[in-house]
């Protein structure tokens, strides 16, 4: 009769730890809560996202592993175990992305930080003196970004001969600039994409959880994607739609 128990203790353990249940939590940073974070379980293929508090609710099982991510942050993975299911609302720590600027321009000002309280203290004065209102040589052109700077200093040169262009030309020092300035706004591009059609890419264009983001970087890599890029958003959604198809029909061959 102990045996039988035991036996039955056993199995109702198992069939426990094997049922789907929700986990309830918050997503958080350095910076407070982190909301439209991506909650993917990688067992179910099931995905939820975070709310504007940060707050999700996913179901799983012990042992599956959730993955997290958002485009701002580093990736982060973790198992569940049996304490998840406990706490009522644990907290998810992503560290924050990391970039290298190359310069930036520190200037003195009395603004808050809050723009509806700064942009009512802006007095407004037509006959302001500025470089533009001078006009001043290169008056009101927008800098040029980090990577343009850069491909700008490596080929121009003082002088009649541009021995810059030469030299950088044959040490491949522009060809390097010019593929690190194609990544750059490849990844700006679909990180727009992405903030844009995230709720889409499912439901309209069939695409997996897992392949997201290489689905984009796709659509990017067309030669027609910036031209497409400029149309109307319904004509745009067309091109995704194609692209779509293609991308499936590509994955599943």
């Amino acid at each position: 009769m102990k045996k039988i128990t035991f036996l039955f203790f056993i199995i109702t353990i198992s069939s426990f730890s094997q049922k789907t249940k929700p986990i309830y939590g918050t997503v958080v940073d350095s910076l407070g809560v982190v909301n439209d974070a991506n909650i993917y379980n990688k067992n179910s293929k099931i995905g939820t996202n975070s709310t504007q508090k940060g707050d999700f609710k996913i179901y799983c099982k012990l042992g599956d592993t959730l993955v997290f991510s958002s485009v701002q942050h580093q990736t982060k993975e973790y198992i569940v175990n049996q304490g998840s299911f406990v706490s009522f609302n644990f907290k998810i720590y992503l560290a924050l992305k990391t970039y290298e600027l190359d310069e930036f321009e520190l200037k003195k000002h009395n603004l808050s930080g809050v723009l509806a309280l700064d942009v009512s203290q802006v007095k407004e004065n037509e006959n302001e003196i500025s470089a533009v209102s001078l006009g001043l040589p290169n008056a009101g052109i927008p800098k040029l970004k980090p990577i343009d700077r850069k491909i700008y200093t490596a080929s121009t040169s003082n002088g009649m001969i541009p021995l810059d262009l030469i030299l950088n030309t044959l040490n491949g020092t522009i060809k390097r600039l010019k593929n690190q300035k194609k990544i750059i706004e490849d990844n700006e591009d679909v990180a727009e994409l992405y903030s844009e059609y995230k709720f889409n890419l499912g439901a309209d264009f069939k695409i997996a959880k897992e392949d997201e983001y290489r689905f984009l970087y796709y659509c990017r890599s067309d030669s027609s994607f910036i031209a497409e890029r400029s149309k109307t958003k319904f004509e745009f959604i067309n091109f995704l739609k194609l692209k779509a198809k293609e991308f499936n029909q590509l994955k599943n061959d």
